[in-house]
């Protein structure tokens, strides 16, 4: 799919971080359930894969072909799904989850920095200002501010490498798309590097199946799969063909948002004046870019 309006696009990346915020909920769930969290980074991409990759051979076996000239960044594109995924969920087994979602969605300021100083694109003053405003808005929804004290190192470094491998995940597509890879394409080859790689790190056959005896936590893995990876990507993937990867990062900024309103719907957690006041700062944020 691809749109022509950014508005859409930028819409579409908001819905993509709806789904982000959702599946955090199934994913903590499934941590505290027993899962590691690199055992469940490395489900949700094969249940992604595997959907995707089926559907394709059988209704879309065109999409299978990657143009040649998108192949190195689909490739950079699959490490960093790998990376993304892995550093975010030991960030949040680590740290407070508030302080892990802030960590990653520093994201936006990396992608802006590169754009600049390798891209070549310098951004203008008003997407500086948006990013600065979406980072500020996301620290106050995820409470991050009051969470830095005795931070446990392992989770920090882990953060800041979910922001890195986050930003990595945006340029690498922005830069497939343009050279002509469909999103479903590109999502199918950044699974398939990634089981690779998971088949070396961690194989399939030493992931704790016993966990899936439990229906509740099995939905919990499926879940994650499907509404916090398989589709999400997809959006972004689609969106990034229309607008950069640097206002796609700030509009994700929406995950925090929408995870502290999905918790307080969902699991009767509080909001207070700053997460409102920072939900606002993303609302706004998002609008200038």
């Amino acid at each position: 799919m691809r749109w022509r309006s950014p508005a859409l696009a930028t819409a579409v990346v908001v819905i993509a971080a709806f789904c982000w915020g959702l599946s955090a909920i199934f994913a903590k769930g499934a941590f505290e359930s027993g899962i590691p969290p690199e055992r469940m980074a490395e489900a949700r991409i094969a249940i992604a894969g595997v959907l995707l990759l089926g559907f394709l051979a059988v209704a879309r076996r065109d999409l299978l072909r990657v143009p040649r000239e998108a192949l190195h960044p689909a490739i950079v594109f699959g490490v960093s799904l790998v990376l993304v995924n892995v550093s975010y969920y030991v960030a949040i087994d680590r740290l407070p989850v508030g302080v892990a979602i802030a960590l990653q969605y520093t994201a936006p300021v990396f992608v802006l920095a590169v754009t600049g100083l390798v891209g070549g694109r310098v951004p203008g003053a008003l997407v500086w200002v948006a990013g600065v405003m979406a980072l500020a808005g996301a620290i106050l929804v995820s409470g991050a501010y009051a969470g830095f004290g005795g931070v446990d190192g392992v989770g920090l470094v882990a953060g800041f490498g979910s922001a890195v491998s986050f930003a990595m995940y945006l340029l690498s597509a922005e830069a497939a798309g343009r050279r002509g890879a469909h999103p479903a394409t590109l999502l199918a080859v950044g699974c398939i590097v990634a089981a690779a790689i998971w088949t070396v790190v961690a194989p399939w056959w030493t992931w704790p199946f016993d966990r899936l005896g439990d229906p509740v936590n099995a939905f919990r893995v499926i879940a994650v799969g499907v509404v916090g990876t398989l589709l999400p990507f997809l959006l972004v993937l689609a969106a990034l063909r229309v607008i950069s990867s640097a206002l796609a990062g700030i509009a994700a900024t929406f995950e925090p948002v929408f995870a502290s309103g999905l918790a307080f719907l969902l699991l009767g957690q509080g909001l207070s004046v700053a997460q409102l006041v920072g939900g606002a700062l993303v609302v706004i944020g998002v609008v200038l870019a």
